[in-house]
């Protein structure tokens, strides 16, 4: 962490050419960069998404890129960062620094104790708890946002030029330190911060905070695990005064446990604390959530999972640490037999056996997962050491083996961890396990999640003695789940299976066989099938069937645009002229910005209407709301003024001269509805749009909607929302959705911006 005296080398000269770019960055730019803008300016395109520690790493000189593609991804998102042209920054002089860098072997670092400004400091440097790396090489999730955030950012502000000092307390991974990391970072970043690696640093600590005072800089003192800098040798009385006469800021970290054996001491009694709640609070949660659906970050999904029973970063952090003990456990001198018990917890659970599990059976079955032939060579501890060893509370409350009613069950993290090292496959599971899970799983309940699992793991033979017992008495959910696991396959026998669900009176049945045909390349028989199912009542085949589309219908004589200049269809290469225009026309822009109005005013006046219930095709038809995929009909009225803002917004930006261009998934599915509605105007009602259009001159391009949306529009994956197959798109987890890589279409996200610096202003309020 600390600065370090560098050789004259070339991997001396990146880092300086790093440090430089970010300095010229800050100077030039139209915005301020930071670590945590560029990290996050670089999610989201086909290049690496970086992390704030890995940026820090490389300015440090410590680290440099393992390729090419994460330089690149670093110079595209510092010039978005601080608002730069595309292309500021030479690639080919960096591609050659690079080069010459990579043969280089690392400077070696001084022993000084470490200072650096807090905009460049580096999280994991700074004692934040390690989650599991992604592929990227991130060991740092996206920090979710804390209710405590407020208070302590206001308070670091309070105290940012006098000095003074801040105590974040919690326990173990409650996420104080990260939460204390990300308040420094946002309120101090120019701040000078120092960080003593012992307490036999104090000394130094406090001659460099006022060496630096004199200079003109303010600094921080960061204490995490403040008690190791306490007592004999650490923080005098005479210390803290010096320090606070330097106007130092003192940001630490203590466990509860610990802070409730330290009432008298003299730095305790003059910080101002905050509690972090290990467990969080219901809006912490939803920002998780909200955040999950953006970044797709797997570690946050599993934490949200368990967020009930364990704090969010309590998982985050202590999940790989069990993970670890878990798999080292199994050796001589070790806890081969605790962990076997996990190892047969783990198994069962992945076998189906959800519910937590009775001693008895993971004391039957553990002995399978001792290693070797011979199990006694190992020396396995007596049963009851290996049971307390695998259920004791490790520093937080989580523990392997969690005790539940009368039974146990594995810490979920350690099923992730177990999949993402293997993976499902047939021979994930012992054979013995699966015959286990068939007989204990008697209940219907059961039978569904072993069929689940044994789908998930290509055991389909596993799947079907689980549901047969339910499909002799013609269970409808049995039926159709067998028809929709047996299309991978066998697709013969899921048409089977879902004939049966259909005969039996089954409605979803109905889309499903329809779905099934659409991935068998059958649309016909497909929309056949759709069409059943909406006559049956299925809100997603009903909503399919209102789709917006173009109106191809012919364009009537009065509206009929002239025809194209000879030149347009001779040899491009030849004839075409850069200044040609290219877009929507000023007639069809026209009946656009009518067609928005139109739909704008239709849809205050169903809202007035129908106000937060939901929507019901069969009871009443709320025009523009019905007309929106299946998921947008549980929103509230809230929900529904913004998306009719959406229609008011693009009509402003005609009326203003400019193009209508989406700025958000509302506006993008406004503009489909809008086009769809002006096209059938032209059609069917020219006697309307003829007055509104006569003194607009006619051009070629009239009423080309077809144009208007490829200009208009990025993408349309918006329709997909529409299709039966596609249900469940909008998830991030969804394939397709990760395939396309595609976002916001969460109905909660349909109003977040495409892009921050293209944002409508939030302020502006509604026109009804």
């Amino acid at each position: 962490m600390e600065h370090t005296a560098f050789d004259a080398d070339t991997r001396a000269e990146f880092a300086r050419a790093v440090a430089s770019v970010l300095a010229e960055s800050a100077r030039e730019g139209k915005a301020k960069p930071t670590l945590a803008s560029i990290a996050r300016a670089s999610k989201g395109g086909k290049l690496p998404t970086l992390s704030t520690s890995t940026i820090s790493a490389w300015k440090k000189g410590g680290r440099i890129p393992a390729e090419w593609s994460v330089l690149e991804s670093f110079l595209t998102a510092l010039e978005e960062a601080a608002a730069l042209p595309r292309g500021k920054f030479d690639r080919q002089h960096w591609k050659r620094l690079y080069k010459e860098a990579k043969d280089t072997p690392p400077p070696t670092q001084s022993a000084r104790i470490a200072t650096l400004f807090v905009r460049d400091a580096d999280p994991l440097e700074l004692k934040v708890h390690r989650a599991r790396t992604t592929g990227t090489g991130n060991a740092v999730p996206d920090y979710v946002p804390r209710d405590i955030d407020a208070p302590v950012r206001t308070a670091l502000s309070r105290i940012s030029d006098g000095g003074g000092v801040l105590l974040l307390v919690g326990a173990s991974t409650a996420g104080k330190t990260r939460c204390a990391y990300e308040a420094m970072t946002s309120v101090l970043p120019d701040h000078l911060l120092i960080v003593p690696r012992h307490v036999t640093e104090i000394p130094d600590a406090v001659t460099e905070a006022v060496r630096a005072d004199r200079a003109g800089t303010r600094c921080v003192l960061w204490l995490n695990d403040m008690e190791q800098f306490l007592g004999l040798g650490g923080l005098s009385l005479h210390d803290i005064r010096v320090l606070r006469s330097a106007g130092t800021v003192i940001l630490g970290t203590m466990r509860s446990r610990i802070r409730q054996d330290l009432p008298s001491n003299e730095l305790i009694r003059l910080a101002e604390e905050f509690e972090v709640p290990r467990l969080w609070s219901p809006q912490e949660l939803q920002r998780a959530r909200e955040q999950l659906r953006s970044n797709r970050d797997q570690r946050l999904r599993l934490a949200l999972d368990q967020a009930e029973d364990f704090g969010v970063a309590e998982t985050l952090a202590t999940g790989p640490q069990l993970w670890r003990e878990l798999c080292g456990a199994s050796v001589v001198n070790g806890n081969p037999r605790g962990a076997a018990l996990v190892w047969a917890a783990i198994d069962l659970s992945l076998a189906g056996l959800i519910e937590p599990l009775p001693l008895d059976l993971l004391k039957e079955l553990h002995e399978e997962y001792l290693p070797g032939r011979n199990k006694q060579l190992i020396g396995p501890e007596p049963f009851d050491e290996a049971l307390s060893w695998a259920s004791r509370p490790r520093d937080a409350m989580t523990r392997l083996l969690i005790p539940e009613g009368d039974g146990l069950r594995a810490f979920d993290y350690l099923l992730d961890a177990h999949l993402r090292d293997r993976g499902p496959s047939p021979e994930l599971i012992p054979e013995r396990i699966w015959e286990r899970a068939l007989s204990l799983g008697s209940r219907r309940h059961q039978r569904f999640s072993v069929a689940l699992a044994a789908h998930a793991n290509d055991r389909m033979d596993v799947g079907r003695r689980a549901l047969l017992p339910l499909t002799e008495v013609r269970d409808v959910d049995a039926l159709r789940t067998l028809g929709l696991l047996c299309e991978r396959s066998d697709r013969q026998e899921a048409a089977r299976w879902l004939q049966l669900a259909i005969d039996a009176g089954d409605v979803l049945a109905l889309r499903l066989m329809g779905n099934l045909h659409f991935r068998g390349q059958d649309r016909e028989a497909a929309s056949d099938w759709y069409w059943k199912a909406a006559e049956a009542g299925d809100e997603v085949s009903q909503s399919y069937y209102n789709e917006p589309r173009v109106h191809s219908s012919p364009i009537p004589e009065e509206l009929q645009p002239p025809a194209a200049p000879v030149s347009d269809f001779e040899d491009e290469e030849e004839d075409w002229d850069g200044d040609r225009y290219y877009g929507p026309s000023g007639r069809t822009l026209h009946v656009l910005q009518a067609a928005l109005e139109i739909a704008a005013d239709m849809a205050y006046d169903q809202l007035e209407e129908i106000g937060d219930r939901r929507i019901n095709l069969r009871e009443k038809y709320a025009f523009i709301f019905s007309d929106l995929p299946v998921l947008t009909w549980r929103m509230d009225a809230r929900w529904r003024r913004q998306f009719v803002r959406c229609f008011d917004d693009l009509a402003s930006d005609i009326g203003a001269g400019k193009w209508p261009t989406p700025t958000c998934t509302g506006e993008e599915m406004a503009l489909h509805i809008a086009v769809q509605h002006a096209s059938s105007m032209v059609t069917d009602e020219p006697e309307l749009v003829a007055p509104w259009v006569e003194d607009i001159p006619a051009h070629h391009d009239d009423w080309d909607w077809d144009l208007c949306l490829d200009v208009l529009l990025e993408d349309t994956d918006v329709l997909f929302l529409y299709e039966p197959w596609s249900q469940g798109i909008e998830d991030s987890d969804n394939f397709v959705n990760q395939h396309l890589g595609i976002a916001n279409l969460e109905a909660e996200d349909w109003f977040e911006p495409f892009r921050s610096n293209k944002a409508r202003d939030p302020e502006r309020g509604f026109r009804r």
